[in-house]
């Protein structure tokens, strides 16, 4: 997956930019911080998970507003112009069909990076 610079695509949607955001879910164990973001009367919404670990989270279960296929639309793992041989990154997404969780109706198991951001989009 090639990474996204803030000036072209999702990564750029005005939903990342809103007033709507909400914090949902903070682990200082794992070190792991989760929030939602979304633009009213849009229907796109994004999910930010975060992590200042210094190692990666595999499997890590978070909630998510709604099922189906979600983007990954970021991964702090991903370079341009360089392959990272080891990414830490959910491919080109996941599929949310989870439990209830964090107050969501859904949840999935993501990776997260070490010391890294993942933003998904439900496009």
């Amino acid at each position: 997956m090639p990474r996204r610079t803030c000036g072209s695509g999702p990564v750029n949607h005005p939903a990342l930019r809103s007033d709507n955001v909400h914090p949902y879910y903070v682990s200082d164990r794992d070190r792991v911080l989760a929030f939602h973001r979304w633009l009213e009367g849009a229907e796109q919404d994004f999910i930010v998970v975060a992590t200042m670990s210094d190692k990666a989270w595999w499997g890590y279960e978070i909630g998510f507003p709604s099922g189906g296929y979600w983007e990954e639309v970021f991964n702090s793992d991903v370079y341009d112009n360089w392959v990272n041989p080891i990414v830490a990154g959910n491919g080109s997404g996941v599929h949310v069909s989870g439990p209830p969780m964090h107050g969501f109706a859904t949840s999935a198991s993501v990776v997260i990076p070490a010391n890294g951001v993942v933003v998904f989009a439900r496009l």
